[in-house]
């Protein structure tokens, strides 16, 4: 029932922003955003996954509104437990895709700054390499993400990013991402 609730609710929150951004309710778009940019970008999670470790994200923005762009991210999170004999090891694949509302937050030229949601899906396992018992699992879930970020431009197609999040992707994700 939670995740039905999930869903729906992401529904309704992404709808609700596609009106909104057209609409006088919200601050204008950002400058540094346009419609039809493409952005992709290489990150590195922190405090992320189902184990809190460090773990890479590649990300894709395609801005089909002038301040409203839709979004799709990967993560890559695993750690390590190593006891006398056996190790255990965790994995946790994040594959998201959600929507960024752009505005100008600071008034900050060169800078771009969002908040956005994200709805997905977690791929994980477990494994153990005890040699007296052998132990391997994949789980799955779906996952969420909230996020405010931005990213400021050093040339006109590539800009350092910083983008505070929930769970999935990390909650601090730093990275570059290239305009296309």
């Amino acid at each position: 029932m939670r995740k039905f609730f999930a869903i729906v609710m992401l529904c309704v929150v992404l709808s609700s922003i596609s009106v909104f951004a057209q609409s006088s309710f919200l601050p204008g778009g950002n400058p540094n955003f346009k419609g039809k940019d493409l952005y992709l970008g290489a990150h590195l999670g922190l405090g992320g996954g189902s184990f809190g470790s460090i773990g890479p994200v590649v990300n894709a923005e395609y801005g089909v509104l002038s301040n409203l762009g839709v979004t799709a991210s990967v993560g890559f999170f695993g750690y390590t437990e190593t006891y006398v004999g056996y190790t255990w090891s965790y994995t946790s694949i994040p594959v998201i895709v959600g929507a960024n509302y752009h505005f100008d937050l600071l008034k900050v030229n060169k800078l771009d700054t969002w908040v956005g949601i994200g709805l997905g899906y977690t791929f994980g396992g477990v494994s153990s390499s005890d040699s007296r018992y052998s132990y391997s699992s994949s789980w799955g879930g779906f996952t969420w993400d909230g996020r405010l970020g931005g990213r400021y431009y050093f040339t006109d197609r590539l800009a350092a990013k910083l983008e505070l999040g929930y769970w999935s992707l990390g909650y601090l994700r730093v990275g570059i991402d290239f305009k296309l």
